[in-house]
């Protein structure tokens, strides 16, 4: 067909030759949009065990980590995940890491495979083709390796002392436990790494036969217990007063990190002190005359300021950490002198320290004053291994842990610091002459949040500091910080009242940290607020007394409050959007559990007077009891990484200020163990 006469150039060379072209330049741009704008990359991976022992061989308690080279749908991430033989246990994510915690201790001596199968998928949809393993294995018991005298030995010097050396670091508390002498003898322990020197305190008895026995409850640093172990040999005999010290005579667990501390009555002579504090083994360091951070009346005073009047604590600073698992004696010298010239009486005590750890997961975190002041402290699910995490010699008023275990944020004295578990890097966020409080954790880890007040002691607010960059600190509310005045706490930080003090954390966040439910220091009124600042914050008509929780099944806050100014408590439901529904009977505390159920913990008031444990399986069931023992009120519940067990804080029901230990139970009421004798506000991490 003959295209019209005015069409004709539709025919001509030109015109095809430049359709050619275009259509070419087009498949061209086609093709590179799609090589370059389309992600066709699968996800990598690799994986470790979190905890191992210097023989490379995995501690009984660990977890299980999957770093991903980028975001995966985490449904397909633990369906390939294996373990062989087979462990029950929970996931939980950080950022693009997959942590697997067995739900109990693994066995000793046992080879575990774990693999990470095809078919993790990224949002892309590009699916991993290949899988991942890797192979470890658990340690052994714990046995005891040599011992002097030795076993059966003859005509002993009555001065001897008793040295047991075992195949690893043992839990020093469980072993000292465990531990008997007979005949009956006075004596002190002391250990350094894996060995334990027992010292009489006078010289024993001639012609006689002793035996001594270490059995139940002793255990290595992983909770594994040591075969009993018994051996026999047969022999052939003021002015300046002290208030505290620090760390406290005896104590075991210590943090490498600790200072040594003398607190004295009165202000003490800066010049009289030089080589007044020596420890054994020998240590280097600096002696100064400091005074304590104390946020009760502005201004704030931030860090200990040397010497001058009001210094009345003697501080020797070590130049390095201090060993793990060592006794050290100290003494201090009748040198030291008051400003008016009376002498302090010569001082000699002993502590042993722990062991930095590098991850605080499926352990329990909690507050304890054993060495002298109120610090964090960290220990195992069962008990074992409690060690000192902070070092601070003001009472720790508030502290939390990021999500994946390596950080913790803590208050004290009014000045918020972050490090590492282990103790390294710290830093001190809160600026200059301010006051801070209370710090938790964005579910990211990325930043922490805490009520501030400025040096004059003036209502700021909660403020966001990002962790990643440091700057673009960010203010989320006008008002409601807790008030100045943390170093009044005693103890443990026990009040006698129920529900945590004002200077602990009182935030909870959604899972993707933009709505935050903030239970206001200053008067206790609940505020759901708005962090990226798109609506005004809503204020409730509720009075609270527990840290607010948020339930990650749900989407929703729980508050336990009262709607009538005391008359009545209940714990409350609130979701994102501002709609709050009363739930049931609640005294204080709540904690969620945060796995697949949607279960709580509560705290309620019984018939008896006192405050107890109760278990939701979800918030619309009738909570039930699961502790009742009048002679002690609950406190703090925190639920096991799979929800299986609460761990939660005891105090005397006649009077709060005391504690009756950190316990544990299982959700159905069974199981009921006492893991420490002191301590308070536990937290099962994460």
């Amino acid at each position: 067909m003959e295209l019209p006469e005015r069409l004709a150039w539709l025919k001509s060379g030109r015109f095809l030759r430049t359709i050619s072209a275009l259509t070419a330049v087009a498949i061209l741009a086609a093709v590179l949009y799609n090589a370059i704008a389309v992600d066709r990359l699968p996800p990598t991976y690799s994986i470790k065990v979190n905890s191992t022992a210097t023989t490379g061989q995995a501690m009984t308690l660990t977890s299980i980590e999957v770093d991903f080279s980028e975001d995966v749908l985490h449904d397909t991430a633990q369906k390939a995940f294996s373990i062989t033989p087979t462990v029950a246990g929970s996931f939980h994510w950080q950022g693009r890491k997959l942590i697997f915690t067995p739900s109990d201790k693994l066995p000793v001596s046992t080879t575990f495979k774990v693999r990470e199968a095809a078919g993790v998928q990224d949002p892309s949809g590009n699916t991993q083709g290949g899988a991942t393993e890797i192979s470890f294995t658990t340690v052994g018991p714990p046995t005891v390796v040599s011992v002097s005298p030795a076993t059966n030995a003859d005509l002993v010097n009555v001065g001897s002392t008793i040295t047991i050396t075992f195949d690893r670091q043992m839990d020093t508390q469980k072993v000292a436990k465990g531990l008997t002498i007979d005949p009956a003898v006075g004596y002190q322990v002391s250990w350094n790494g894996p060995v334990l020197t027992i010292r009489p305190d006078k010289p024993l008895a001639y012609g006689t036969t002793y035996t001594i026995k270490i059995g139940d409850p002793a255990v290595d640093t992983d909770g594994t217990r040591l075969a009993a172990f018994v051996s026999v040999f047969k022999t052939a005999g003021i002015g300046l007063q002290v208030t505290d010290l620090v760390p406290a005579p005896n104590v075991a667990g210590v943090s490498v990190r600790s200072q040594v501390a003398v607190i004295f009555d009165s202000p003490i002579d800066p010049n009289s002190i030089a080589g007044s504090i020596k420890l054994t083994p020998p240590v280097s360091g600096s002696i100064n005359a400091v005074s304590l951070r104390d946020d009760r009346t502005p201004p704030a005073v931030p860090t200990p300021t040397a010497g001058g009047s009001g210094t009345n604590v003697l501080l020797f600073t070590p130049d390095n950490p201090l060993a793990a698992h060592t006794t050290y004696s100290v003494s201090v010298s009748s040198t030291v002198k008051r400003t008016d010239g009376q002498v302090a009486p010569a001082q000699a005590w002993s502590f042993t320290t722990g062991e930095p750890t590098t991850s605080a997961l499926n352990q329990i975190a909690f507050l304890s004053d054993r060495d002298g002041i109120s610090n964090v402290w960290l220990m195992n699910p069962d008990g074992s291994n409690q060690r000192e995490l902070t070092t601070e010699l003001v009472p720790v008023s508030g502290f939390d842990i990021s999500g994946d275990g390596t950080t913790i944020a803590y208050s004290a004295g009014g000045v918020v610091k972050k490090m590492s578990i282990g103790g390294d890097g710290e830093q001190t966020l809160t600026p200059s002459n301010d006051f801070e409080y209370g710090p938790v954790f964005t579910p990211d880890g990325l930043g922490i949040v805490v009520g501030r007040r400025d040096g004059t002691g003036n209502d700021l607010g909660y403020w966001r500091y990002p962790l990643a960059t440091g700057t673009d600190i960010k203010q989320l509310t006008p008002d409601g910080a807790p008030g100045i005045g943390s170093v009044s706490l005693r103890g443990e930080g026990l009040t006698g009242s129920i529900g945590v003090p004002s200077w602990a954390g009182r935030v909870a966040f959604s899972a993707d940290a933009t709505s935050m439910l903030v239970v206001r220091g200053s008067d206790n009124i609940v505020e759901l607020v708005d962090t990226t600042g798109a609506n005004p914050p809503i204020m409730f008509n509720l009075t609270a007394n527990s840290r607010p929780v948020f339930d990650v099944n749900e989407g929703v806050f729980f508050v336990t409050a009262s709607e009538d100014k005391g008359e009545t408590w209940w714990y409350w439901r609130v979701t994102l959007d501002g709609k709050v529904t009363k739930m049931g009977p609640a005294a204080s505390d709540l904690a969620a559990a945060g796995t697949s159920t949607d279960s709580l913990a509560l705290i309620v008031k019984s018939a008896d007077g006192a405050y107890h444990l109760a278990y939701a399986a979800s918030p619309n069931t009738l909570a039930r009891s699961i502790t009742s023992d009048p002679a002690w009120s609950e406190m703090s519940p925190s639920f096991s990484p799979d929800g299986s067990e609460i761990v939660f804080g005891r105090a005397i029901a006649t009077d709060a200020t005391i504690s009756a230990g950190i316990w544990t139970i299982g959700i159905s009421g069974n199981n009921l163990v006492n893991l420490a004798t002191d301590g308070a506000y536990p937290r099962w991490i994460p």
